[in-house]
C-alpha cells in the first residue's frame, strides 16, 4: 500500500520531471520560431531539414536559410555544401562555429525561365564528419504577380 510519503515523493518526481523534459525550448535564432525538444548532446540541432517554398512567381529567386547550433563537444566548421543542381545555389557560415553557437546555409532555387513542381537538395559536410541532406521544394507558378 501507499503511504503519503510514497505518494508525494512520485509527485514531486513526475512534476520535476514534466519541467526538466517537456517544457525545454531552444531558440535558434531571433527570427526563427522556438523549437520543441528534449535535451539533445554531442548532436547538430537544425531548424529545419526541408524547406517548402509552396507557390513562387518565375523570375526572382526563392531563398531561405537554414539554420543549426552546434551541440557537439567541440568547435565544427561546415567543410562543403553541394547543390543538387545549377539552379541551386547557397552561401554559408565560414568560420568555426562554437560549441553553442549558430550557424547557417543559405539556399536558394533560381525560378526565371521555369515552371512547375521541384524539389532540390543541397548536400552539407561538416568537419566532425557529419553529413546532411537538405531539401528545398515548391511550385513555381509563371502567372503569379502578373497582371
Amino acid at each position: 500500500m501507499f503511504n503519503k510519503k510514497t505518494i508525494l515523493s512520485s509527485s514531486i518526481f513526475a512534476i520535476l520531471t514534466f519541467i526538466a523534459c517537456g517544457t525545454k525550448k531552444a531558440t535558434i535564432a531571433s527570427n526563427i520560431e522556438p523549437t520543441p525538444m528534449a535535451v539533445q548532446i554531442d548532436t547538430i540541432l537544425w531548424n529545419e531539414h526541408q524547406h517548402n517554398f509552396k507557390d513562387v512567381p518565375s523570375g526572382p529567386p526563392a531563398v531561405t536559410k537554414f539554420y543549426f547550433i552546434n551541440k557537439t563537444k567541440e568547435p565544427v566548421t561546415i567543410t562543403k555544401v553541394e547543390a543538387g543542381c545549377s539552379c541551386t545555389a547557397s552561401d554559408y557560415t565560414k568560420d568555426p562555429i562554437k560549441v553553442n553557437d549558430t550557424a547557417w546555409i543559405t539556399a536558394s532555387y533560381k525560378t526565371s525561365n521555369t515552371f512547375g513542381m521541384f524539389k532540390k537538395h543541397l548536400d552539407v559536410g561538416l568537419s566532425n564528419g557529419k553529413n546532411f541532406h537538405l531539401i528545398l521544394t515548391g511550385n513555381v507558378d509563371p502567372m503569379m504577380g502578373q497582371h
